[in-house]
């Protein structure tokens, strides 16, 4: 089978779609060859049997344009595909969507989001099927037409042979944008409690991402000033954003990863931790069911009381304890949300659809 890829941005440099990149070159093992539609074309090192079609943001071509480019290559490649996987921008399902059915290709929607538009309940009408991570992912996951197939982390990547130690101080990450919805007041008010409560002057916390937009540069701008008024600038390390390619270092040399977010399903940023064998904190219990002994050290109670008291376990974790913790949490990302696997399902639920035309 042929395969085209439609999505934003193909850029290993970068920052927030940067690990999308590697999704193509698994694609590329399993398909006989790979078209890509993107948004806006960067730098990328792909196998030869993919080709990389920008609709011109990067040109600062208008939206006319980027329209008209996009249904000359659907048309134009028509031949060189058989399969139309879709990420995350349900629009592209609407736009092609009624093309791509009288062509006879095989259309499916990769969208992990409880949000969206009525575009998205369109592309679920249109296309042939939408994958998510869970249906915490997605919101309308009862519908037939939905597949729960987990995130994609290639632990292949994701791999610390030792722990290492980047820091006289025990390092707390977080790796995301900085925005309201990843409530980093609670881990100002959870870092203010490891100082006055547990005593702790051993850690730093170090915060890998920037903002998007103008409402996320004043959110940025006003968590530093809380972090000012408790007198914990120190304690914090605002490193700003870094392409996926280049995180593991990061990752490596965290004590514990954190995430505030409450709600939702498994995010690719926790997953990659935890391929790392890193402690990852979360406060929502998608991973419960798996965390075993560790249950009472990796899932909070939303709130800065239980939240510092679980970083307070992690971080004086005796080495072995965290040693046996890390194969553990390893283990829930190949098994569950290995990249390859994902690939490979993506795969057979295109010969299952095909073979019931």
């Amino acid at each position: 089978m042929k395969l085209l890829i439609i999505t934003q941005i193909v850029d290993k440099n970068d920052d927030v779609l940067g690990a999308f990149h590697q999704w193509i070159k698994r694609f590329a093992e399993v398909f006989a060859s790979v078209e890509v539609i993107c948004l806006k074309k960067g730098a990328y090192d792909l196998p030869s049997n993919v080709r990389v079609h920008s609709l011109g943001k990067e040109e600062k071509r208008s939206r006319l344009q980027y329209l008209w480019r996009f249904y000359k290559y659907i048309f134009g490649l028509r031949n060189d595909y058989d399969c139309v996987f879709v990420h995350m921008n349900s629009e592209y399902v609407t736009l092609g969507g009624p093309f791509w059915r009288l062509m006879g290709k095989t259309t499916l929607l990769w969208f992990a989001h409880k949000g969206g538009s009525w575009l998205r309940l369109m592309a679920l009408w249109l296309g042939d099927g939408v994958v998510s991570v869970s249906k915490e992912s997605f919101r309308g996951s009862d519908s037939p037409k939905f597949m729960a197939v987990g995130h994609g982390v290639d632990p292949d990547l994701f791999s610390c042979p030792v722990p290492q130690r980047t820091s006289e101080r025990k390092v707390i990450l977080s790796v995301g944008r900085l925005s309201p919805i990843k409530e980093y007041d609670l881990l100002i008010d959870a870092c203010k409690l490891l100082r006055d409560k547990y005593g702790r002057r051993d850690f730093v916390a170090r915060i890998i991402g920037g903002p998007l937009t103008a409402s996320d540069v004043a959110y940025v701008a006003g968590i530093k000033e809380r972090i000012k008024a408790a007198g914990l600038e120190d304690a914090f390390d605002f490193v700003g954003p870094v392409p996926n390619k280049d995180i593991l270092p990061y990752l490596c040399g965290a004590s514990v990863s954190i995430a505030m977010q409450r709600g939702g399903g498994a995010g690719k940023n926790f997953l990659e931790s935890m391929s790392c064998g890193v402690p990852t904190l979360v406060c929502t219990p998608v991973f419960n069911q798996y965390f075993g002994e560790w249950l009472p050290y990796l899932f909070y109670e939303w709130g800065a009381e239980d939240f510092a008291a679980k970083l307070d376990k992690c971080l004086s974790l005796a080495p072995d304890e965290r040693a046996r913790m890390g194969e553990t949490l390893r283990s829930i990302v190949v098994e569950h949300h290995n990249l390859k696997k994902l690939v490979r399902r993506v795969k057979e639920e295109y010969e299952r659809l095909r073979a019931r035309r």
